[in-house]
C-alpha cells in the first residue's frame, strides 16, 4: 500500500466532486492561478441525470471559457419547453426567443456522460489536477487549513492540505452530512423513475428539441430528447403513493405509461424497459453552506425537484461563484469572509426563486392558471425569464410574478378561472 502524500507543499484548495459544480470552481481558481485538487469518486464518462439544460447556463459558460466546445460538441438545441396534462387536453408551450425579459434564446439538451467530460476535462486543461476514482473519507479543520483523506482504485489511503475545501459532493452531501445539516422537505418526498429510451414519439419541426413535461394530478413525466432516436423519460412522484401502489418500480412506471394519455400515445414503439433507475427522497437543503475554509457547492448546497431543469445552472452558478470566494478569501488570509457569506444568502437566493414554482406546481389552482395562459401585463413573459434559468430579476419581472402569484392565490379562494381537470 502507497504510504499518505506528503502535506509538505499544500493545495490552495481541495475540491469534492468533479460534476458541473465542483468542475467550474475548479476552473475559476485555476484560471486565478490557484493549485486545485479535484478529488472525484467515479470514473468519467459516467452516467447522470439531469440532462435539460437552460439558455442562462451558456453565460455561466463563457465566463468558464468552455462554452465554444459545448457547442461544438453536437448536442441537441433546445429552443423551448413544453407543459401538457396527462390527458393530452392542453398545453403550453414556453419559447425563449419570444420571452420578452429572456436575453439568450435557446438552451441544449445534453447527454450528461458525455457533457460533464467535456467540463471536467476542461478543468483539467486549465491547470486544475483530476484524481478519478478517489472516495474521500475522511477531514478535518483547523486554524491552519484542511486536511482530507481518500482512498485511490487500488485501495491505498492518502492525504492532502489545504487551505481551503469546496464541497461539490453531490447528493452524497459530504461535509454537510458529517456535520448533520440536511434537511428534507416535510411535505416534498419523492421517487424519481427514469432510463433511456428508443422509439419515443418526439416533436418535430419548430418544436424539434423540446423538453415535454407531461402534469399528472399527483405527479408528472419528463421527455427530454437527447438525439433523433434517445429520449430520457422519467417519472416523479410521491414516495407514499409509490408505496401504496406495493408494486416495483419498472411496473409502476409502465402501469403510468399507460394511463397517461399524452405519454402512451408517443411510446407506441417504445419496447418496455428491461429495467429503470431510481432515486427516492432527492429535495433537502443545508442549514449552512459555508463555515471555516468550506464552502458547498452545487446539490451539496440543496437539491430541489427538477421540473423546471435548474439543477445544472443552480450547481454550475454556485460552482463558480464558490470558486470566486474562495480565491478572494486566500488573498485576504481568512478563514470566513463577508463574501462567503453573501455567497450562501445568493445561492439560498437562486434556490428560492425556482422553489416558489415547484411548491405551487404540484397546486391544483397553480396548474390550471397556468394551462390557462394569458400574457397580460407580460405574466407569461417573466414566468419565461425565470424558466429560462434568468437568477437575477429585474424589480418590474419580479413584481410581473408576484402579480401572477397572487391571482393563483384568489383563484384557490374564489374560483376567478375555469376550473379545469387536472388528470
Amino acid at each position: 500500500m502507497n504510504p499518505p502524500e506528503s502535506s509538505e507543499h499544500p493545495w490552495d484548495v481541495v475540491i469534492i466532486g468533479g460534476g458541473p459544480a465542483g468542475s467550474s470552481a475548479a476552473t475559476t481558481l485555476a484560471q486565478a492561478g490557484r493549485k486545485v485538487l479535484v478529488l472525484e469518486k467515479e470514473k468519467f464518462p459516467r452516467f447522470h441525470i439531469g440532462e435539460s439544460l437552460l439558455p442562462y447556463n451558456r453565460q455561466v459558460y463563457e465566463e468558464l471559457g468552455v462554452w465554444e466546445k459545448i457547442s461544438q460538441a453536437g448536442f441537441m438545441r433546445k429552443k423551448g419547453a413544453q407543459f401538457l396534462l396527462g390527458d393530452g387536453t392542453r398545453k403550453v408551450r414556453l419559447d425563449f426567443s419570444k420571452g420578452s425579459f429572456t436575453e439568450f434564446p435557446e438552451a441544449v439538451q445534453v447527454e450528461r456522460a458525455k457533457f460533464d467530460n467535456i467540463l471536467l476535462t476542461h478543468s483539467q486543461e486549465c491547470g486544475a489536477e483530476v484524481r478519478q476514482e478517489s472516495l474521500v473519507q475522511d477531514l478535518q479543520v483547523d486554524a491552519d487549513g484542511v486536511a482530507v483523506k481518500y482512498r485511490d482504485k487500488e485501495g491505498a489511503s492518502h492525504q492532502v492540505k489545504a487551505k481551503f475545501l469546496i464541497d461539490a459532493s453531490g447528493l452524497s452531501n459530504f461535509t454537510a452530512n458529517r456535520e448533520n445539516r440536511r434537511t428534507y422537505y416535510a411535505e416534498h418526498k419523492k421517487i424519481a423513475i427514469f432510463n433511456h429510451f428508443a422509439g419515443v414519439d418526439m416533436p418535430q419541426g419548430e418544436e424539434y428539441g423540446d423538453i415535454l413535461v407531461i402534469r399528472r394530478n399527483n405527479s408528472w413525466f419528463w421527455m427530454i430528447p437527447l438525439e433523433d432516436d434517445k429520449v430520457s423519460v422519467g417519472l416523479v412522484m410521491d414516495r407514499g403513493d409509490f408505496q401504496a401502489l406495493g408494486q416495483e418500480p419498472r411496473q409502476v412506471f409502465e402501469e403510468a405509461v399507460r394511463t397517461t394519455p399524452a405519454v402512451q400515445e408517443r411510446f407506441t414503439k417504445v419496447a418496455p424497459p428491461a429495467s429503470v433507475h431510481v432515486a427516492t427522497d432527492f429535495s433537502y437543503r443545508n442549514n449552512s453552506l459555508v463555515s471555516d475554509r468550506v464552502i458547498r457547492a452545487g446539490d451539496a448546497s440543496g437539491f430541489i425537484d427538477p421540473v423546471f431543469s435548474s439543477g445544472v445552472l443552480l450547481a454550475t452558478t454556485s460552482g463558480r461563484q464558490a470558486g470566486l470566494v474562495a480565491d478572494e478569501a486566500i488573498k485576504l488570509g481568512e478563514s470566513m469572509t463577508p463574501a462567503m457569506q453573501a455567497y450562501e444568502t445568493d445561492t439560498r437566493n437562486r434556490i428560492g426563486q425556482y422553489w416558489q414554482f415547484i411548491e405551487r406546481f404540484y397546486t391544483q389552482p397553480f396548474a390550471q392558471l397556468f394551462f390557462q395562459p394569458s400574457n397580460r401585463f407580460k405574466m407569461m413573459c417573466s414566468i419565461n425569464a425565470v424558466l429560462a434559468g434568468c437568477t437575477r430579476l429585474p424589480f418590474h419581472v419580479r413584481m410581473r410574478l408576484r402579480l401572477f402569484f397572487g391571482l393563483v392565490w384568489l383563484h384557490k379562494k374564489f374560483g376567478i378561472a375555469e376550473q379545469i381537470p387536472i388528470k
